[in-house]
């Protein structure tokens, strides 16, 4: 009669935990830097939407539209407003949501709100305007051109 037992040896269950944890070791940022990447797309594509809506509501309502931070000032990580000026007080058409913890953007200096002309044009500042966006590793620019085009990466050249 045989009076082993069946089942894993201490050796055999260390190396498949070192293993395992090897495994893990490698896939982990990789997973994270996937997570930065898709959120930093998603914010920089919600970004450029709203934009896009302050631009098109300029050219269908006929007047100026602004885009800029509810809180006022720079605070251009919080949450943005697009509001037309017919008026008093200013008539707020779509609220854009803050960015993610830990993401942050950069516009030139002086920089507090884009205007847009009624032929969808940028009105204020009177230069192209280049948005910095900074979550972790992940960087994005978004371009703002005087025509009103916007571009995500590139230049208005």
């Amino acid at each position: 009669m045989d009076l082993r037992t069946k089942g894993f040896t201490l050796v055999e269950l260390l190396v498949a935990i070192a293993v395992f944890l090897v495994l893990i070791t490698l896939a982990v940022p990789a997973f994270t830097r996937t997570i930065q990447s898709s959120k930093a797309d998603t914010e920089m594509g919600d970004l450029q939407r709203a934009i896009n809506f302050a631009r098109l509501e300029a050219i269908n309502r006929g007047v100026t539209t602004r885009l800029r931070p509810t809180a006022g000032g720079n605070g251009w990580t919080g949450e943005l407003a697009v509001y037309d000026s017919t008026g008093n007080p200013a008539n707020v058409l779509r609220v854009v949501p803050a960015m993610s913890s830990g993401a942050t953007l950069t516009l030139p200096s002086g920089v507090t709100a884009l205007d847009f002309n009624n032929l969808g044009g940028l009105a204020a500042p009177s230069t192209a305007v280049a948005i910095g966006y900074t979550l972790g590793t992940q960087s994005r620019t978004l371009n703002v051109c005087l025509n009103g085009r916007i571009q995500l990466g590139g230049n208005c050249g």
